[in-house]
């Protein structure tokens, strides 16, 4: 299992993904019998649109965290939901913008790509401004956000259906 997290830590909140990434990866047990099955690998990523195809091929299952700015939701909001429910080519973030249409004509070439993808997506303040750090309500979203993505990964597929 992948959970691509995906920003740029020198955008100020666009670094979400990426502060998500370092509280994951602290809070997962080491396994102690390596299980390939039940492995989670969590990577950071700064591409976007098509480089996405490079991140996501060979993986049978994935979850992408983001940074999304949609006025929809107060700054520090965690949103979960199944790829599917993206249902639209252009989306809120930057990263997601492309992730619609990368994954479909990623499939109909045939590359191998997730068969379970799962959305979490953090609403941000400033995605603009370059300076290191999150915004304080952003920052106090990580926590909620890495339980999110725990709750997920306890009930996603063993192997994705076909």
């Amino acid at each position: 299992m992948l959970v691509l997290c995906l920003g740029n830590d020198i955008l100020r909140d666009d670094g979400v993904g990426w502060a998500v990434a370092d509280a994951l990866e602290a809070s997962l047990p080491e396994p102690r019998i390596p299980d390939p099955e039940s492995r989670i690998s969590v990577k950071r990523s700064a591409l976007s649109g098509f480089y996405l195809l490079d991140e996501l091929t060979g993986w049978d299952r994935a979850l992408v965290v983001d940074a999304v700015k949609t006025g929809r939701h107060a700054p520090g909001t965690v949103l979960s939901f199944p790829f599917e429910a993206l249902g639209t080519e252009a989306g809120p973030s930057p990263h997601a913008v492309g992730l619609p249409t990368v994954m479909r004509l990623g499939r109909q070439s045939g590359v191998p790509l997730p068969r379970w993808l799962h959305v979490v997506a953090i609403e941000v303040d400033d995605m603009e401004s370059f300076v290191e750090g999150l915004t304080p309500a952003v920052e106090a979203a990580v926590p909620k956000a890495v339980a999110v993505i725990r709750s997920v990964l306890a009930r996603a597929p063993v192997c994705a259906p076909a």
